[in-house]
Formats: structure tokens, sequence, C-alpha cells
């Protein structure tokens, strides 16, 4: 049964009663709570849901007082939680049941109440399943299939599913849909045979040979899979992975498990097939309607407003009929905020063009189409024991509970329960498998039960002697003692192999259960309780990515996501545009980089940075359907001729990518109109290229004098030479035309001399370009520049001072052998000074800055945590790198963690810091990076925007839960881990301070520790007088436990410190 809720997920399914007061089933795509700020193409106001209704191409922006929630989408495994009054209860989902209402497909016939199990999905062999062949276990990458169709006029062909996408199903055709995903036997599509690729004709008729430009209906025979691709993992080791093609003999022998998404979940408008049954009842769709309109209208119309209610306020106009119109696109959704028409039955009047079987479309006089009468489509046999395609239109499901205190709940509507969110890694459930924080993984534990408020666990330990397992003992631990276990993952769905491998033993996970062993249903339908060492999970997905250990290079792989999709919206909004250019820049930095590194090395000693390489050159080629150009065309030759050839050399080393890389970018952008001609385009880029080949043609000793190249003629060979190189200085140039391209639509002058600075750095080959950032010797060390030195009234002694200049830069510094040369020497030097005075000048209190004679370019920030937050009296190290092009675009930034967990949403462990002015995070006006932006203001963003008093709300989209009750609660339990985290990370730096900061971290703890440590028992007290100002009493048991625990190994350590520096200072 429906209910009325505050809060809404994508995937929901919603009703509503039309104007005409029509019911109408719908899913939730998205919600104001679950939108971020980034989301600006069409942002939502509180209070607002976007919602895609049944039958309809579009989407259209609702009231959440306007629908009503009919089903949450819960499976096995997730995470949910049930206001309990003030408390709020959390679990997991062991089992889901779904009951689907079904339409059989091309009839009005309507089925109730099927269940899920019922409902086999129309592909067997589908992306991503996990597959078997004997003792072989991978996951499914491709699948090709062969479709047999057959035409009404007696024609037959077979074609591919993988070459052929504008075959069209027939039903949704007609109630304007669209391409539908997986095809089966006894689908009606609709095609026109002469654009069929590759098809072969079994049997073609002369009605066929006179109608080949002509739509034609066809009935599909039978699909047959005949060349899937799978990634075979290692049984060594899932991280390593092979790539093959199943043979057709042995396609019959591959065996799958099905995701618990498809066995589980069933979404609105889904196509599944299903066997008829004797007690299946079938009601015609007119009859069902009005069913639905009695039985949920009365509840909906309870709390809507009075105006939709009475039935006198809207009316039909006698003799109107509903007319539904064909989008522009089909397969396109456009998004309104105005409730569209609804094709409620099969019996419409529609403006479109019938498909004649036989004969051409009539056209009336004025050459436009017809008004067709669809009338009520044939009956299928519906026999029990057949099976047929049907499609869902709307659903009731309920789950089964696992709560935190260990007790289950059976068959919960899951319009009761929501989404449980939560950034704590410390939330355990029954069943989940633990060890204890920084203890070895041979003692490890199966949570018993859970006090959410207490924030404690009770776990039965086991320790692993050989290949036994003991069972220990059980005992209650603080949550923030323990840990999950980083391979026994286990939670209902999981796909798990058995250890050690055996043929066929591939399955699913039902749970894992606090007894201490873990239930699998095995491919075979046989069920097993297995302990956690005879199982090894299967990852979710194949990870194509090489593990880097340089944390640099695994921030610009993940440069797609974080750099152009995430700034992807309107190309004309100078935010949006100037979000782009700092991306942008970042990544021209590391075109430069790259270029050191193959120049220095061969590319056998660079694997790592091969990968790097192809994944900047992708995400070019996404900027230019983002900005609609074609500067990284595959148009020009010669850039062509160099991208095979890295292609190559990257196959010789195992590093291949699938996707739009190497993919000629004008097919993917059909749809775009360039503003620029690409004539244009591509003139820009052959002239500058010419120049480039100009150049190193002359620099050969050992070539021949010829006559200069025309752009002609240069394409006509390949470099000789590191391809890498000049491939990354092929892209480098179009980087610099991309970025001009950029400031010219925000209006800025400084778009011309960006493309003479790129044309002038184009006519110097990289091959020959002496590498100044990367010395011979240690004598070599490198300078920005060597001339320009800073004035004396600038260069301070060190005396403990906010801000003070040191001659060398320690080899600690994370950026210390990331060197560039500056584009512009004296205006980088100039910015440098005026940036450095202003430094001296102004640093607010609680922040020291220290900057380097020989290295320019690089700072080191220590902050104070501020006041009345969870922060206070901690330290926080950032090593800063400006830019070439500095201060145009912003530096680069790493926060140096001395804690094993985030501290802050926007602080990452491995040294990421999220904040607008960086370009890491969205921002608007100010908040983003210009020519006019300053060390001093981003320093300050980081003190005040990102060291706050209630950091949970930091993370994207969060901010929207400060009034919900989940919300509260999760801030609160975040600012228990921050405070015990920043203890734990506290004494690390105690122990192993910063090189360049370790008298300024002594001194703040020999005066602010013991402060620190007064302030924090006196929250543990019961009764506690002095509140802080941010969420946090009552504490939780498992917080005091755990921060004694802290505070005390604290006090230890500065203790030891300070009589270390007295004797040392007697001395």
């Amino acid at each position: 049964m429906s209910t009325t809720t505050k809060e809404f997920y994508s995937n929901d399914i919603v009703y509503r009663f039309d104007k005409k007061k029509r019911i109408n089933f719908g899913v939730v795509v998205d919600s104001w709570e679950g939108s971020t700020d980034s989301d600006d193409s069409s942002p939502l106001l509180k209070g607002q849901v976007r919602v895609w209704w049944f039958n309809s191409s579009r989407e259209t922006v609702s009231k959440q007082s306007k629908i009503r929630l009919l089903s949450r989408s819960i499976i096995p495994g997730d995470i949910v939680c049930r206001s309990n009054g003030n408390n709020l209860r959390k679990g997991y989902c062991r089992e889901s049941k779904q009951y689907a209402t079904v339409q059989i497909v091309g009839t009005d016939k309507i089925i109730e109440k099927v269940p899920s199990n019922r409902l086999p999905t129309l592909a067997h062999y589908e992306n991503n399943d996990a597959v078997c062949l004997g003792n072989k276990f991978g996951r499914i990458q491709n699948v090709d299939e062969k479709i047999t169709m057959h035409a009404k006029c007696g024609s037959t062909v077979t074609i591919f599913a993988s070459l052929n996408h504008e075959i069209e199903d027939y039903w949704l055709t007609r109630r304007h849909r669209g391409y539908y995903e997986h095809f089966y036997a006894g689908q009606e599509v609709t095609c026109t045979p002469n654009n069929l690729i590759q098809p072969v004709w079994l049997n073609r008729t002369k009605v066929m040979k006179a109608s080949m430009q002509k739509r034609q209906r066809f009935t599909i025979q039978s699909v047959e899979p005949t060349d899937i691709e799978v990634a075979w993992y290692d049984n060594d080791s899932m991280s390593n992975v092979n790539m093959s093609n199943i043979k057709k003999d042995d396609i019959k022998n591959l065996k799958v498990v099905e995701p618990v998404e498809k066995a589980h979940l069933v979404d609105l408008a889904e196509r599944r097939m299903l066997k008829l049954s004797s007690s299946d009842v079938l009601l015609k769709k007119k009859d069902w309607v009005k069913k639905q309109w009695s039985l949920y209208q009365p509840e909906y119309f309870k709390n809507v407003n009075s105006k939709v209610a009475n039935p006198n306020t809207h009316h039909k106009k006698k003799g109107s009929k509903s007319k539904i119109r064909r989008p522009s696109l089909v397969s396109s959704i456009s998004r309104e905020s105005a409730p569209e028409e609804n094709d409620e039955g099969w019996w419409t009047d529609e403006v479109e063009e019938e498909i004649s079987e036989n004969a051409s479309v009539s056209s009336n006089m004025s050459g436009g189409p017809l008004k067709t009468r669809h009338f009520p489509p044939k009956s299928k046999e519906l026999v029990p024991g057949s099976t047929l395609a049907v499609e869902v239109l709307c659903m009731d499901s309920k789950a089964t509970v696992v709560w935190q205190d260990g007790t289950e709940e059976r068959d919960i509507p899951t319009t009761q329960l929501n989404y449980s969110i939560s950034l704590d890694d410390h939330e355990f459930y029954p069943g989940e498998w633990v060890v204890e924080e920084g203890k070895s993984e041979t003692l490890y534990g199966v949570v018993q039960s859970v006090d959410h408020t207490e924030r404690t666990a009770k776990v039965k330990w086991f320790t692993r002697i050989g290949q036994e397992d003991t069972h220990a003992v059980t005992s209650e631990k603080s949550v923030y003692d323990l840990k999950k276990h980083s391979k026994f993952i286990f939670r209902p769905g999981s796909i798990v192999k058995k250890v050690p491998v055996e043929p066929e033993k591939l399955g699913y996970v039902i749970d894992s259960y606090p007894e201490g062993s873990v239930g699998v249903q095995w491919i075979d339908g046989t069920i097993e309780s297995c302990s956690p060492y005879s199982i090894e999970l299967i990852p979710e997905t194949i990870e194509y990515e090489i593990s880097l250990e340089d944390n640099d290079s695994v921030q610009v792989i993940s440069w797609e996501t974080e750099s152009i999709e995430s700034v992807a919206g309107d190309m004309t909004d100078e935010t949006t545009l100037q979000n782009m250019a700092a991306r942008l820049d970042f990544v021209r930095g590391r075109v430069i980089y790259l270029k050191e590194v193959f120049g220095m090395h061969t590319i056998e000693e660079n694997f790592s940075h091969l990968k790097e390489l192809l994944t900047v050159y992708d995400n070019c080629s996404y900027l230019d359907k983002l900005l609609e150009t074609s500067f990284f065309s595959l148009k020009s030759k010669h850039f062509q001729i160099l991208l095979s050839q890295v292609k190559e050399k990257a196959k010789s080393f195992g590093v291949e990518l699938r996707g739009r890389l190497f993919s000629n970018t004008e097919s993917m952008c059909h749809t775009f109109k360039s503003k620029n001609p690409e004539k244009e385009n591509i003139n820009k880029l052959v002239k500058l290229e010419h120049k480039i080949q100009t150049q190193i043609g002359n620099t050969k000793e050992s070539e021949e004098s010829t006559a200069p190249q025309t752009p002609e003629t240069e394409l006509s060979t390949p470099l000789q030479g590191n391809i890498c190189i000049e491939l990354l200085s092929m892209i480098k140039v179009r980087m610099d035309l991309a970025y001009a391209e950029i400031i010219s639509r925000i209006g800025s002058p400084q778009a011309f001399s960006v493309m003479t600075n790129a044309s002038e750095k184009a006519a110097t080959p990289s091959t020959v370009t002496p590498m100044p950032s990367m010395p011979v010797t240690p004598d070599e060390s490198f300078c920005i520049f060597s001339s320009p030195k800073l004035d004396k009234s600038v260069i301070t002694k060190y005396e403990n001072e906010p801000y003070v200049i040191i001659e060398e830069v320690p080899t600690s510094h994370h950026f210390a052998s990331t060197k560039f040369e500056p584009w512009d020497k004296a205006k980088f030097y100039r910015a440098v000074q005026k940036e450095y005075k202003l430094l001296k000048e102004s640093l607010p209190p609680g922040v020291w800055v220290r900057s380097y004679q020989n290295r320019l370019d690089l700072l080191s920030v220590l902050i104070v945590g501020p006041a009345r937050t969870p922060y206070e009296d901690g330290l926080f190290m950032f090593d800063v790198q400006l830019s070439p092009d500095y201060p145009r675009s912003p530096p680069v930034v790493h926060y140096v963690s001395y804690s094993s967990e985030r501290l802050n949403p926007n602080l990452y462990v491995e040294g990421k810091v999220c904040v607008s002015l960086l370009g890491t995070w969205m921002g608007r006006g100010t908040e983003v990076w210009g020519p006019n932006s300053t060390l001093l203001q981003l320093i300050v963003s980081i003190q005040g925007l990102i060291l706050v008093s209630e950091p949970f709300y930091n993370e994207a989209g969060y901010e929207k839960m400060v009034e919900s009750q989940q919300g509260q609660e999760n801030s609160r339990n975040y600012n228990e881990l921050v405070i015990l985290k920043l203890v734990q990370s506290m004494t690390e730096m105690l122990l192993h301070p910063p090189e360049v900061f370790k008298q300024e971290v002594i001194t703040h703890f020999s005066k602010n520790g013991d402060k620190l440590v007064r302030r924090l028992q006196n929250w543990c007290d019961d009764n506690c007088t002095s509140k802080p100002e941010f969420s946090l009493l009552p504490v939780s048991r498992g917080l005091k436990l755990s921060l004694n625990t802290a505070l005390s190994s604290f006090e230890d350590v500065l203790k030891d410190i300070q009589q270390e520096t007295n004797a040392n200072k007697q001395k």
C-alpha cells in the first residue's frame, strides 16, 4: 500500500492522479535531497522531485506533496533505517519480496501480484554477469547475438545485434519510446530492410524486394549468442585478468550466476518473461485501471489540494481527442515542469506514420500523414505453460531486515524504510566480519549485535592457526576500535567462488551468520554453509586501472570524472567555463611532467605512465565533445600515426583501453553542431604541426637536405625517436588552443596571448629541448630561475615566525620531485614577490607558512584547527606547488595525513583537498580561482570552509540533511569519530613531526596539549557542564573507551618529547 513520505530516492516507484483523475505510475529520477550543487543543468527546489512517468518519453518536475510512494527498491544487502521516536534504528536487508503487476506485451491483458522469481530477464547473458566455464571464473565484457527475423510476407533474415542499432520495438514506437536494449524470441520489431548492416537473407520474397526502402514489421524467431567476450580471473590473484572469446561450442557450457539486482529488482516499464500458470487471473486493462482508481484515489486525495480533488474542476470537452505527439528524437528525454498527457488504454487517436506491411504510407492532399485509428491488439495464445513477454506496470515490495541489535523483522513494507546514509566506516551489523584496529587478521571476529546509541559491538572472536579456526571468546568492543575485515566482505548477493578452486563452484551469498559461517547457494542450486576462508569474493567489476604508487598519477587518471564531466553543463555559462579552464590547466601541467618522464627513461621503465598518457588523450577527446570543437580530431593523419604507434606500444605491455579511446570523435558528437567551423580548427592544427615538423627536421643531422615540408607532405611519414614525447607535444599544442577557446568564450582578451604562446611553444621540438627539471647530478639542483632573487626585505630569519623563507626545500615535500619551467618567468616572479609580501603581512592567527629560496614554486602550510570545532588545537599540514602560469591558474595542494581515516570529507587520506578555489570542487564567482586570487585567500578558505563545526555536512548534498533526524544523528557520530582520529593523528605527528615544522609542532602541543586533553576528558564526563558548540553530547560509551586509550598514548608521547626537548636545551 502507498504512503506519504518526506524523503524520496532514485528508483522509488510513485503514483499520482493527473488532471483527468487518471492514475499514473512513475519512477523517481532525482530528488532535491539526492541532488548536489553541481547539478546545475536543471536544479530542483526544496520539496521537488523529478519523475519519469510510465508510457511517457518525458521527465517532469513534481511537488513531493502531489505524489505518493508506492514501493521502494530495496534489495538484499542494502543498509536501511527506520525512525523509532527519537531513535533511529538501522539494519540490513536479508531478503526482499517483490510482486509486480504486468501487462502481456501486445495485448490488453493484466496479471496482478506476480512474484519476481517468476519473471526471468530477457537476456541469459549480459555484460558484467559472473560466469564460469569448468574451473575458470570471470565476468562477461561483451555479448554479440545473431537475430533471425521473419516478416509477414514470408521473408526471413539474420543479422548481428552489435551491427544493427536502428531496430525498434513495434509496440514501443507506437507509444513513442523508441529503442529497446534486449531482443527476444516472439518480439515484434520494425526496421528499414535496406538499412540493415550485413544482413543474410534466408528467404526474400518479391514483396520484400519491392519494399526495401520502407519500414517493415518483423517478428523475431530466435536470438542466439554467437560471440561472448569474458575477462577471466587468475585463480591465484583476482587482480589479474585475461580476455578471451568463448567459442560457439563452449557457450552451452558457460554457467551464469544471476546478480541479486536481476532476481530482486524489477524496474517500472521493464520487460521480463513470464510462464503462464493456471492460477493467473487475466484482467482487461480498462477494468484494472478502474480498480486502481478506486483503490488509491481516496487515500491520495485525502491530503492534496481540494482543487485537484474536486471532480468538477476539470472537464474534457465533448468530442475532443487525446493526441500524443511524436518527439523530435524518439530516444531523447525532455524535462518539463507541466504534466504530460497520458496515453492510457489501447483506444487512442494518434497522428503518426502507420507502418504498412505491404504498401507505402498513404498521405493526404497536403502531403501530411493521415490520422489512423488504433484498435485493440489481436489476442495471443494465452494458455497455461506458454512463455510470453510482459511489461511491468507497477509493483509492491516487502523486506526482511536484520537490525543492529540482532533481531529480525520479516515482511516490512518497503515504504516504511529509508536508505541509511553515512560517512562512518564504523557502522557494523550482525554477521559482519571484523578485526581489531592495528592488529593482525589472524585474530578475526564476527559481529553478534551492535548498540547503535552507545557505539559498541559484541564480537565472537576466532583465531586462525594453520588451516584451523578456534573460537577464542566473545567480548564487547568500541566500534571505533574495530575495522572491517579486508577480505571477508560477504553481504547478501555477493558473488563468491570456492577455495581451493573446484569446477563450477560459483555462487552467491545468501547471508553471513553471527555463528561464524557464510551461507552460499552454488550455481547448481545446492546450499552450503561455508567457512570464510573456504570462499573468495569475485570482484564486482573488472578493474583495468593500473595501481600507481604516485598519488598524483592516480589523481590524473581520475581526471575525467573530477575534471571534465564534473563541469559538463551549460558551455555558455562563465562559471562552468572557468572551472573547466582551471581543470584543463592542471592537466596541461601534467602533460609537461609526462614529457620529462618519457624523456629520461624508456617506455619499458615508464610502464605506469603509459596508461596515464592514453587516459589524458581520452579525456581530451571528451573535451572536444563538450566544447563542440575539433582540436583533438583524428583527421590529422600525423596524429593518427602517432596514436596508432603509441597504442601498439601500449598493447605490447598489456595496456589497452576500450570505449571512446582512439575512436573518431566526430562519430561521438554527431548530434552537436560546432559553433566554430571544423575546417578552421584543423587548419590551425596543421599549421602548428607543420612548425613542429620543420623544426625537428632542421635539427636532425643525419637527415638529407630537402625542400620545406608543406601541410600535405608533413603527414607522409611517422616521426622517429620517442613517439610518446611527440604525442604529448601534439596534445600540449591542442590543449593550448582548447584553453584559448575557453578563455575567448569567457570574453577575456587573454585568449590572444595564450594562442600566441601556444604557437611559440610549438616551434620548439620537445625532443631537443633540455630538461632543466631533471638534473643529472645533485649539484644541478633545480631552481625555477637562475637570475632573479627575492628582495632582502622579504627574506626573514628563522625565528618561529608565522611566515619564513628558508634556503632549501626538504626532500619530504610532496612536490619536491615535480618540476617545471614557468611560462613567463618575469610575470611568475612578480606574482611570487607579491604573494610572499602579502603572506608576511596578513597571515591570520594559527597559520604558519614556509617557502623556499631554491624552489620558489613550493610552499608548506601548517594550520591550527579553529576554536569551537572538533578540530580545535589540532594541526593540519599542506604542501603547495604553484602552477607554471601562476597566478592565472590555481596552485596544487596536497594534504599531509597522519591518520588512516579521513578527518574531513574534503581532506582525503591520500592527500586530495576538495575546495572550489583549487578547481577540485564546484564554485561560483569569487569561489573560483581567478588571476586576482591569492594564496592567503586559499589558506583562509581551508581554515574557514573545511575545518568547520559540523564537517559531516561538507559532503556533497549532505547539507540538505541538516533538518532531518538521520542527518543530525550522523553528524553527531561523525564528530565523535573526528575527535578520536584527531587525537590519534596528533600522536602520530608528535612521533614523526614534519621536518620543516618540527619546532612549531612541539611548541604548539607543549602549550596546548594539556588543554586539549582536559577538554576532551571533560566532555566524556557524564556531569559535563561546558558543552561544545557543535553536536556531540552525550558522548557514547564506545567513544569513551577508545578516547581514554588514545588520550593516554598522546600524553605519554608528549611527555617523552618534552623531556627530550628540555634535555637538549640543558646541553
